[in-house]
């Protein structure tokens, strides 16, 4: 009977070893999600965004997936034009709650923002729209898809 005990522990562990490397249903979805939007031409990367609190109130750092567009044929992403941040801070002028500004938008550019936000289908942590470049961290919800974070980025790129 010792045996077949053995036999089973061992089997047992192998089996549990193999599913403990297995990705997760999220690891899994974060994997095509990236993929998918590396399809759409954005750029992902590994973003630390450090505020500038004695400017605004903006504390926290916030550590997330970017996704990004540059225009094309440009070469930097020229000027910050604004930033927003879901965290709070003493600029909220115009936004939903809890997020604030972390560099304000002219009224022309919160209208843009304002009229593209809901067709977002994730949970927006940073926004910083430049000259030349768009880039958001979200929180890649289940919901999220590659296609509607590049209409949503297209709808944000400022005009030439």
């Amino acid at each position: 009977m010792m045996p077949w005990l053995l036999i089973g522990l061992v089997v047992f562990a192998i089996i549990s070893s193999v599913l403990w490397l297995k990705p997760s249903p999220r690891d899994q979805h974060l994997s095509a999600l990236r993929m998918a939007a590396l399809k759409q031409g954005l750029q992902i990367r590994q973003y630390t965004f450090k505020p500038r609190s004695e400017k605004n109130g903006i504390r926290d750092e916030l550590r997330a997936t970017s996704y990004s567009v540059m225009r094309v044929g440009a070469i930097k992403p020229g000027l910050l034009r604004y930033r927003i941040v879901r965290q709070a801070g003493w600029m909220q002028e115009d936004l939903p709650e809890g997020y604030a500004w972390h560099d304000e938008a002219t009224a022309a550019e919160r209208g843009q923002l304002l009229a593209a936000w809901p067709m977002l289908k994730d949970t927006l942590l940073m926004l910083e729209v430049y000259e030349h470049r768009v880039g958001m961290m979200v929180a890649e919800d289940k919901a999220a898809d590659a296609e509607n974070y590049r209409t949503f980025i297209d709808a944000l790129m400022p005009s030439q």
